[in-house]
C-alpha cells in the first residue's frame, strides 16, 4: 500500500524530531504501519494505481465507477456479448473526475452481466494534507504504544463513567478525517 506521508514530513511539517538512525527507522516502520491501518480502515490504496472494472450493464447511460477520483479513462468498452476488443472512442462518453460517474453519448449499456469493461486510473498524487494527519494522529497513538509511555494500553473515560479502548486501527480523529475518502462513501 502507498506511504501516506515521508520521513521528511514527520519531521519538517509536524515537528517531530528524528535525531538518531535508530529513530529514523523506527519512524519509517509505524509510517508504514499506520498507512496500512488508514488504507485498510477507507477499504482501498489512494495512491496512483490502475483498476480494472467490470459493470453490469442496465439499460441506462451511467455507469458509475468504485474508485474515484479519477485521472484518466484508458479503456472503456461495452459489449452485450462480452466481446471487448472494439473500446469505444473517447468523445462517446465523459467521467467526471471527483465522483468516478461516466456518462455515455449516443447509446446506452446492454442490459447483462459484465456487459462494460473500463480500465482506468485512480489515486491522489499528492496525498491530501487531511488524509496525511490522519495517518500522522494514527502513527503518533502507534508510537506511544511501543515507547513506555503508554505500556500498550490507551483508553479514555466515556460519558457515565465507562471506559473504551482503542483500537489499533485509525484513531476517532482519524477517521473523522479520512471518512470523506472511504470506499462505497457518496462522494
Amino acid at each position: 500500500m502507498t506511504e501516506l506521508v515521508t520521513l521528511d514530513e514527520l519531521q519538517q511539517v509536524y515537528g517531530i524530531r528524528l535525531d538518531s538512525e535508530t529513530m529514523r527507522v523506527r519512524y519509517a516502520s509505524l509510517i508504514k504501519a499506520s498507512s496500512n491501518a488508514c488504507q485498510m480502515w477507507l477499504g482501498r490504496d489512494l495512491g496512483i494505481r490502475e483498476v480494472i472494472e467490470y459493470h453490469d450493464g442496465t439499460g441506462h447511460a451511467r455507469i458509475v465507477l468504485d474508485e474515484a477520483p479519477v485521472v484518466e479513462i484508458s479503456m472503456l468498452a461495452v459489449s452485450s456479448t462480452r466481446d471487448f476488443s472494439k473500446p469505444l472512442m473517447d468523445g462517446r462518453y465523459r467521467v467526471d473526475p471527483a465522483t468516478g460517474i461516466v456518462t455515455l453519448y449516443g447509446l446506452t449499456a446492454p442490459i447483462g452481466m459484465d456487459a462494460i469493461k473500463v480500465v482506468y486510473t485512480t489515486g491522489y498524487d499528492p496525498i491530501p494534507d487531511d488524509v496525511k494527519a490522519a495517518c500522522v494522529d494514527t502513527l503518533q497513538l502507534m508510537a506511544r504504544r511501543v515507547s513506555a509511555v503508554a505500556g500498550g494500553v490507551i483508553s479514555r473515560t466515556m460519558d457515565g463513567g465507562t471506559e473504551q479502548l482503542e483500537t489499533t486501527g485509525p484513531t476517532d480523529y482519524a477517521k473523522l478525517l479520512l471518512r470523506p475518502y472511504r470506499r462505497g462513501m457518496v462522494r
